[in-house]
């Protein structure tokens, strides 16, 4: 059997909804794609302190 969702569509004046529904229709289809969405599709950057690989902290223009 074969599942195929209807992926949501926005209605502006239910954008929570919305919000939820199409997280969910992720989460259900390809998480590893949600992953990508919630955390970028870069590797965490690192540095070596003392022989040991620490992730850097994220920094804006903010």
């Amino acid at each position: 059997v074969v599942f195929a969702a209807k992926l949501p569509i926005l209605n502006p004046n239910e954008f929570d909804l919305w919000k939820m529904r199409i997280e969910q229709y992720f989460l259900m289809t390809d998480y590893s794609l949600w992953e990508v969405i919630l955390n970028g599709d870069s590797p965490v950057p690192t540095r070596i302190v003392e022989g040991v690989a620490q992730p850097v902290a994220l920094t804006t223009i903010e």
